[in-house]
């Protein structure tokens, strides 16, 4: 099945749970997972762990969202809607902590709803809408890429940040970690940053790899760093980004991604990027259920609790940080 017809078979599939209403008694617990796009396979990735094991639980979890690309009113006005479900615990990753605060979070609070933040959490005023966190985490996975950038070039250079959209918390997180990492602010720093850096595509995977492209045809930029994945997931990156590959390969030029994919694995096999570090979206989808799971039974979860992390290079080496 390809990942347009599977993403429409899956809001096909939230919206039959929509019409049912609310679960029968002796059915098991009802959780929800609010993504901020269901047409981002990631998403789908962690429904699809978190049903798994709900479902071996005698439990239901289902997956809501807009579609296409990500916007905070639309994510709102999801939670909005699977509230009429009166779920046992709700499940989001934040795109916009202060609209939710004001808006379809005031309802959750009063239903008394527990919630659980995946993958981009609340930022740090409103960390008090859920009792946890559970994901990658993300000032970690920035210092990682800082890291990798440093031991790809040891005298350092001049960067340039890749981003998704500008107020995600967890990308805002992984470009503190990056720009920590690379200890920006130190006297003694050799890395500087381009002055348009960090460069937003807004989830626009094309966009993404126009933005990547003009960045290497840039004399003056040495290391990419990109914190998601959105340039590797355009149909053309192959085509369009082959030509640079003996530059990459003299490493005059550094190229890295967060995320590992299937596809972004298979670039950096054919060395048209220096590093991958992958988020695993699987284990995350089983810790968030599992982390519904105790709420609803009235118990405590960690504030946080981190999903690992794995990385990637060319030549292949892999390390993993749990």
């Amino acid at each position: 099945m390809s990942p347009a017809r599977a993403v429409q078979s899956l809001c096909l599939a939230v919206v039959a749970v929509l019409l049912t209403g609310a679960p029968c008694l002796g059915e098991g617990k009802l959780f929800a997972i609010v993504a901020k796009s269901v047409s981002d396979q990631n998403f789908v990735r962690i429904y699809e762990a978190a049903r798994v094991e709900a479902e071996e639980n005698g439990d239901r979890i289902i997956l809501v969202g807009g579609t296409g690309k990500a916007h905070f009113r639309i994510q709102d006005a999801q939670v909005q809607k699977v509230l009429e479900l009166k779920p046992n615990g709700l499940a989001i990753s934040v795109l916009h902590s202060c609209f939710l605060a004001e808006n379809s979070f005031k309802a959750v609070r009063a239903a008394g709803i527990p919630v659980v933040t995946f993958d981009s959490d609340f930022s740090g005023d409103y960390t008090h809408l859920r009792a946890g966190y559970v994901g990658t985490d993300n000032m970690n996975l920035g210092v990682l890429l800082a890291l990798e950038a440093r031991r790809l070039m040891p005298k350092g250079g001049r960067f340039a940040i890749l981003t998704g959209g500008p107020d995600d918390t967890n990308l805002i997180d992984r470009i503190k970690g990056v720009l920590l990492g690379l200890d920006t602010g130190g006297k003694q720093s050799s890395w500087t940053q381009y002055q348009r850096s960090p460069l937003p595509c807004r989830d626009n995977y094309d966009q993404a790899l126009d933005q990547l492209e003009v960045l290497l045809e840039d004399p003056t930029i040495d290391a990419i760093i990109s914190v998601g994945w959105w340039a590797q997931m355009a149909q053309d990156y192959e085509r369009r980004i082959s030509p640079y590959k003996p530059l990459l390969d003299s490493r005059k030029k550094i190229l890295l991604f967060a995320g590992a994919a299937p596809r972004q694995r298979e670039l950096l096999d054919q060395g048209l990027n220096h590093v991958n570090i992958g988020l695993n979206f699987e284990e995350m989808g089983r810790m968030v259920y599992r982390a519904l799971s105790q709420l609803s039974q009235g118990n405590n979860i960690p504030s946080t609790a981190y999903s690992p992390i794995r990385i990637y290079r060319c030549p292949p080496v892999t390390d993993s940080y749990d």
